[in-house]
């Protein structure tokens, strides 16, 4: 008897029920009329799985998660499009042992979750490992996995109790265990690819928090990989597996179908379907949200206070390249909270240019959308110019001699967050020099004395940041001095209720600490590709 088999799939959708401008108004409520709609049209046997990353990375999320302390809403929205199989990704462990476990609890799809185990036994503690089910004959395996490098970000008393054995290790373990007992073994995993899949060659620092190229490489037997954690959009047959990733938000959702054949796999394809806008919203699926969404739109909706910037420009490649009072606004922020001598923060995405005027909730978690405590750090002035030179490959040139992101930058994925603007110390650059050479000069702003590449200065950034995210390796657990009690969000909240106007016009007159040996011509489309 031949078996017709999907699997849908979604990943990393970030609580992002909340429609998106910088998505063509998409939401999760778009997402859920058309995986209802997959789910109706299919005929045949069908898996519906999520990999992880749903109830953080919104002003939604961040609400329900900081202010009410409460994710029921995103349960029962998780429970009404009938997953049957739930990952954990390394963002639930963002707010605590207990926001997730609650939430984790009432959802009605398994989770599975075998390298994330109770630190003294080594047991699995959330759900299974794995589950094996028959389907008209034919046994289908699948085993859940996430990022082993969790505890390289997070808090440790957001995973007490807990331990993340390595991804790899752990999915070839179970793998040689259900092999023999399946026809299909589908390998769900909230991580991602650390090599070109064409030809394997590495694409970031081989740390271990993405995987999935070592597994479709070193195990054998896998018939499905499902991937995410990446944000990457990908489908494909790769060794003769079938993978997906489904992107960002909601914005896709992959789609495996298999064809199986007295016990073997005779075709598979991997593809993702487009989220398109709905006509109108699933009435059933608000009654589910409701009322909690409105609450907390309301809450989005509300205005702290009003930011003073004057804006030199609203492009983010030129405020990244030149500074911009926004960032100096968060640096400035850092600095008094912690009291080191110099600071560091990304401007992590485009929303930078809308933090003026009245400023809502909403419009303060798109512009910063982390609740990242504030590390204060020791680092020798050596570190310091290293860092500066790692954090300069953000830039390079095009064959036009114009200047633009590095495209390494931007593939398989684009990283803006891992560029920081500094405040404190001034650097002279050169940007047409090597990847390595290019600050030429690093000045103690509060002394005006050259930086000592001997000496220990104190620098403030983010908890990700402190220990080592991005692939900073000047910054590490060890050289971590304190970590503040308040968050940047909050403190942002705080500027805008208390700021001066001097406090405004300090930040819009001195933002810049980067200058060039000479003026450079700026493509016109900095992320382009194109040489």
């Amino acid at each position: 008897m031949t078996l017709e088999l999907t699997l849908f799939v979604t990943s990393d959708t970030h609580g992002q029920w909340i429609e998106r401008p910088d998505a063509d108004n998409l939401s999760l409520k778009d997402t859920a009329v058309c995986l209802k709609k997959l789910q109706a049209k299919c005929d045949h046997p069908y898996l519906t799985i999520d990999l992880g990353d749903f109830i953080q990375g919104s002003g939604l999320a961040t609400y329900y998660a900081q202010i009410e302390e409460n994710g029921d809403m995103f349960a029962r929205a998780m429970n009404y499009l009938n997953y049957d199989y739930q990952l954990i990704g390394n963002h639930e462990f963002n707010f605590g042992n207990q926001y997730r476990d609650h939430i984790l609890q009432q959802l009605k799809a398994k989770i599975l979750a075998a390298n994330t185990v109770d630190a003294i036994s080594g047991q699995p503690i959330y759900g299974q490992p794995y589950d094996i089910i028959e389907i008209q004959g034919q046994m289908i395996g699948i085993i859940g996995l996430t990022t082993s490098y969790i505890k390289h970000w997070e808090l440790a008393q957001n995973y007490q109790g807990l331990d993340f054995p390595d991804a790899f290790d752990t999915a070839k373990k179970y793998v040689a265990e259900l092999r023999p007992r399946v026809d299909v073994l589908i390998l769900a995993y909230h991580g991602g690819f650390e090599k070109d899949l064409v030809d394997f060659q590495p694409i970031e620092p081989q740390t271990g928090e993405n995987q999935g190229a070592r597994m479709l490489e070193e195990i054998p037997g896998i018939d499905v990989l499902l991937t995410g954690h990446q944000h990457r959009e990908i489908a494909e047959i790769v060794r003769q597996v079938a993978v997906v990733q489904p992107g960002f938000g909601g914005e896709w959702i992959g789609r495996i179908d298999l064809t199986i054949d007295h016990h073997r796999i005779i075709d598979k394809s991997a593809q993702l379907i487009p989220i398109s806008k709905a006509k109108e919203d699933d009435s059933n699926l608000m009654a589910v949200l409701n009322p909690d969404y409105q609450q907390g739109r309301q809450w989005l909706h509300h205005v702290i206070g009003s930011a003073d910037i004057q804006s030199p420009t609203q492009d983010a490649f030129a405020a990244r390249l030149y500074g911009h009072p926004y960032a100096e606004l968060l640096n400035q922020l850092q600095l008094k909270e912690t009291g080191a001598q110099f600071s560091g923060i990304a401007i992590v995405n485009d929303s930078f240019a809308d933090f003026v005027g009245p400023i809502t909730n909403e419009k303060l978690l798109l512009s910063y959308p982390f609740y990242n405590l504030i590390a204060k750090v020791a680092l020798t002035g050596q570190d310091l110019k290293e860092i500066m030179e790692f954090n300069l490959k953000y830039f390079s040139f095009n064959s036009r001699g114009e200047l633009r992101v590095n495209p390494r930058k931007l593939e398989p994925k684009p990283q803006h967050y891992n560029y920081d603007l500094y405040s404190g110390f001034h650097c002279l650059v050169d940007l047409k020099q090597p990847i390595g050479q290019r600050v030429l000069e690093m000045t103690d702003e509060a002394t005006g004395q050259a930086i000592k590449m001997d000496q220990v200065y104190t620098v403030a950034v983010t908890q990700y940041r402190s220990v080592g995210g991005g692939n900073y390796h000047w910054f590490s657990k060890d050289k971590v001095l304190s970590l503040s009690e308040i968050d940047i969000a909050k403190l942002i909240h705080q500027a805008l209720e208390n700021y001066s106007a001097s406090d405004w016009q300090a930040i819009n007159q001195n933002y810049r600490h980067m200058d060039f040996v000479e003026p450079y011509s700026l493509a016109k489309d900095p992320l382009s590709l194109d040489e």
